[in-house]
């Protein structure tokens, strides 16, 4: 490391010193007690030249090691579920809201009138549930993009992703 002499020490200058020393000391050159010392020194340190003392009679540390490169862990793909869109997973919350408030509505009803009613909240909760369950195992979508003249001026997702160019 080159520190110009007399300048004050930074804390990224004091950083780059402690991971030296500890490179010094995995090497075996320095034992516990002398890093701990020599980083305590490092820290109190005002300018270069102090904090530099502290390598005097090392000798220059290699470069540090690459960090290894960890291959991603593979789940086998029976156990792991498959993940929702987060438009479907709205889509799906919204229509677990809307019934809920639905079915609740309908239960203080019932217990005000004190008979059970008509469950009306079927005719909201199932089409609907079918609708998005049909649409979450089919992967379809209905939405569109407008797409300038041409083609009724409106393409489908699916078409405007196989014409995208990466």
């Amino acid at each position: 490391m080159d520190y110009a002499d007399g300048i004050r020490i930074s804390d990224s200058e004091r950083e780059r010193l402690v991971d030296e020393l500890g490179r010094h000391l995995t090497a075996g050159r320095l034992t516990i007690g002398e890093f701990d010392q020599r980083v305590g020194a490092v820290y109190r340190s005002v300018t270069t030249d102090e904090a530099r003392r502290v390598l005097s009679d090392l000798p220059a540390a290699p470069p540090p090691a690459p960090a290894p490169v960890r291959a991603p862990a593979r789940t086998p793909a029976r156990t792991a579920a498959p993940r929702l869109p987060a438009h479907q997973r709205i889509e799906w919350a919204a229509w677990a809201a809307a019934g809920t408030i639905n079915l609740a509505i309908w239960a203080i009803v019932s217990i005000a009138v004190g008979a059970t009613v008509y469950p009306w909240p079927i005719w909201v909760i199932g089409p609907w549930g079918l609708v998005l369950l049909g649409r979450t195992l089919a992967g379809r979508e209905g939405t569109t993009l407008p797409r300038g003249p041409g083609l009724g001026g409106r393409h489908t997702l699916r078409w405007c992703a196989s014409q995208t160019r990466l």
